[in-house]
């Protein structure tokens, strides 16, 4: 169950990282992005932040850098299981209005690295975490 999470972000941001590159080639307005979208993000990112926040004793760290990444991503992913979840409530993508056509530049190198992390993300072994208790 818990690769089930830890790939229900990557694919997230995986997905993500899509959807920004097509917003810059085609600049398509994000009010016309179907509700479906929203229903995805609001039920795997929940899946992935409940296994995020409680598996983090199991991730094997490659570094002190990674930490601080493990909670930018689960503080981005917060708030964006939010945002869908207004949108699906008050069925309205206006809110997304807010964003410039430059933000999915920004947007685009965050969401290619957070897919990145998540894709990579290595857990410790049972005998280990065992062994360290």
């Amino acid at each position: 169950m818990v690769k089930f999470g830890l790939h229900a972000v990557a694919v997230l941001y995986t997905g993500g990282t899509v959807a920004q590159l097509l917003k810059l080639l085609y600049e398509f307005p994000w009010q016309d992005m179907p509700f479906i979208i929203d229903w995805l993000i609001v039920i795997l990112g929940t899946i992935g932040l409940v296994t995020l926040a409680t598996q983090t004793r199991h991730i094997n760290y490659r570094g002190w850098w990674e930490k601080p990444i493990h909670f930018l991503i689960i503080a981005h992913l917060s708030v964006s299981v939010i945002l869908h979840l207004w949108t699906i409530y008050v069925h309205n993508h206006d809110l997304y209005a807010a964003f410039p056509l430059e933000y999915s530049y920004f947007a685009l190198a965050y969401f290619a690295f957070f897919a990145w992390r998540s894709w990579t993300i290595s857990l410790v072994s049972r005998k280990q975490f065992a062994s360290d208790a």
